[in-house]
């Protein structure tokens, strides 16, 4: 008969054998450990990483990746940490360096990082005019709308400025509605919606900086914002991430900026064709990549045509950046916080003519850890960087309308990936902290919402739960039924027993 102590043992067998297997993940295992590489920042980039994310998920797999608006500086915060060995995000995207500040908690914290150049996008100025042929229909088609107004740092300085004398709406005759100037005023008077994100932007930096871009320019940018009493959030024209025409912007990102002003139809994804659902006279600093196909959807919404350096009148374009960017300065220092920053768009020679406004040009990375990345998330981020700046990940960023990384930042760019190879080498298998996003209450973590019923994403681009940079220095999980081995120990603890008593009766009859 089974002795009591047997049994005692027995159930000390299962709970110690419960307690090693416990924290073993049903998911992944030690031969294919899978996770989820998890990336935030804020809302220019959100079509470029949906896109890439979509095209690289085979090559990623098992691991998945996902990309959250949370806005720039939340993605920045959450990237350096909040105390040793604590992070938010795997990696993140921004469109400025990390302040000197920022770069040394993120160091205090245990998290060493390089930069990967991988976009530069025009910031488009959208412009919601309507031409001469629209007469106040209740509908109003693409064509309706003028196309490439073009704009000088004068007309700017009159539509966001105090002009004398002033302007009196898109309908002013120092405006024109089509390239070169000159040709026919827009239909109607309309007055400017100065719109903009108002998150914490670059794009709205931008236009500010190109405000701000020659003394006169400043003033009259300053002047037009005291006039504004009503409107505007400061007096100070000091370029700022932060949109000083509060009354005229929306939270949340560029989507919900375009979606209220295009009146975005939550079905199709496709911008409202009713005249009273979309904000006529409104101008808009964007993503250019937010322009043209950023959903799946043809929005092709209608962009300033912005003088540059050498007086050309030139729209965002896929080419305009490409010119832009090609004379960048480019950074190469020995120190990782400032290597590989684009530190100035200055077009010459034959690009100038055709190249973008410099002022008005924006180089996105990725911010990437060179510690403290499991090894699966080390790999899965090398391989994310090597597709983004090959041949398909160029080809899916012209697609959008920007400018994929030179071939310098492309030497760059894989010497940072085979930094996070190296890390992975040394790095545990798999992440085992987990987070969730600051943006959701729940336990999903997902990439900026789309219009209901359109696909931003294919191959899983959210996640039950995302993963920190942090990592776990237990032994990786086998990913193998537990029960099995649990009841062969009970068996020879058993066995083991009976064989000591029977032992003993022996010895005890001699």
């Amino acid at each position: 008969m089974i002795s009591q102590r047997v049994l005692v043992a027995g159930l000390s067998a299962l709970v110690s054998a419960a307690a090693w297997t416990g924290p073993a993940s049903s998911t992944a295992g030690a031969a294919t450990a899978s996770g989820t590489l998890f990336g935030e920042g804020g809302d220019a980039m959100t079509p470029v990483m949906v896109k890439l994310i979509h095209d690289d998920a085979s090559s990623l797999s098992p691991d998945t990746a996902s990309y959250t608006n949370v806005d720039l500086e939340q993605g920045i915060t959450d990237f350096i940490g909040s105390a040793p060995g604590t992070f938010t995000n795997d990696f993140a995207v921004t469109e400025r360096p990390l302040t000197a500040a920022e770069a040394a908690t993120a160091k205090a914290n245990g998290r060493t990082f390089a930069y990967v150049p991988f976009v530069a996008s025009p910031v488009a100025l959208m412009t919601l005019v309507p031409n001469s042929t629209y007469t106040g229909s209740n509908t109003i088609t693409p064509a309706q709308f003028c196309q490439n107004i073009p704009l000088s740092l004068d007309n700017l300085d009159g539509i966001y400025g105090a002009e004398t004398p002033q302007y009196t709406g898109w309908g002013d005759s120092r405006l024109s509605c089509t390239a070169p100037p000159a040709a026919a005023t827009p239909a109607d008077p309309l007055h400017f919606g100065r719109w903009a994100n108002l998150d914490p932007t670059m794009e709205n930096y931008a236009l500010m900086s190109l405000l701000d871009s020659t003394p006169a320019s400043k003033a009259s940018f300053g002047a037009g914002l005291t006039a504004a009493l009503s409107q505007a959030s400061t007096t100070d024209p000091t370029a700022s991430e932060h949109w000083p025409y509060s009354g005229t912007a929306v939270a949340g990102g560029d989507q919900a900026t375009l979606g209220k002003l295009i009146g975005l139809d939550p079905r199709t994804g496709a911008p409202s064709s009713v005249a009273t659902q979309i904000s006529l006279g409104a101008i808009m600093p964007v993503a250019s990549v937010w322009t043209g196909d950023p959903l799946g959807v043809r929005w092709d919404l209608p962009t300033a045509a912005v003088q540059n350096a050498t007086g050309a009148y030139v729209p965002p374009s896929t080419a305009a950046a490409e010119a832009a960017e090609a004379d960048a300065t480019f950074a190469t220092t020995s120190d990782p916080t400032t290597n590989n920053l684009v530190t100035s768009f200055n077009a010459t020679g034959t690009d100038a003519a055709t190249a973008y406004n410099n002022d008005l040009m924006m180089e996105s990375y990725l911010v990437v850890p060179t510690s403290g990345l499991s090894a699966d998330k080390a790999l899965a981020l090398a391989q994310f960087i090597r597709f983004a700046v090959g041949t398909k990940g160029q080809a899916d960023i012209e697609a959008l309308g920007a400018a994929p990384a030179t071939s310098a930042m492309v030497a760059a760019d894989l010497t940072v990936a085979q930094q996070l190879d190296a890390e992975a080498a040394t790095a545990p298998a798999t992440s085992a902290t987990t987070t969730t996003t600051t943006t959701t209450a729940g336990s999903t973590t997902t990439t900026t919402t789309a219009p209901s019923g359109i696909a931003t994403s294919g191959n899983s681009q959210s996640t039950s739960a995302g993963t920190s940079g942090s990592s776990s220095s237990g032994l990786a999980a086998t990913g193998s039924d537990p029960l099995p081995l649990l009841g062969l120990g009970f068996v020879l603890l058993v066995c083991g027993e009976v064989a000591r008593q029977v032992v003993r009766r022996r010895k005890g009859r001699a």
